[in-house]
């Protein structure tokens, strides 16, 4: 398959017990390339009382700034794909 899309999720575990979820849909091109959209953060807790989706300038209020997130190639590969490409070929009509 050449292309895709989809959605999917990340975890990590916080100090006090909880999981930050990031869930997320993307595209891909040859399930390498991918452009992810639609970020939705959440905190799990072992009640699961609190599952709601949380903004991320929330979370980082509460947590810090220094939360992860998810892979830069994850995120922006496709774009950075794209922008090596071109500038390939501009380099290259140049020459």
């Amino acid at each position: 398959m050449f292309y895709g899309w989809g959605n999917t999720n990340q975890r990590w575990a916080l100090g006090d017990g909880n999981t930050l979820v990031c869930a997320y849909s993307y595209l891909s091109l040859m399930f390498i390339f991918k452009l992810a959209y639609k970020k939705k953060w959440f905190v799990i807790g072992d009640s699961r009382s609190g599952d709601v989706e949380v903004p991320r300038a929330q979370l980082e209020a509460h947590y810090g700034e220094d939360l992860p997130d998810i892979g830069l190639w994850s995120q922006f590969g496709m774009l950075i794909t794209i922008a090596v490409i071109v500038v390939i070929a501009i380099v290259a009509s140049a020459f």
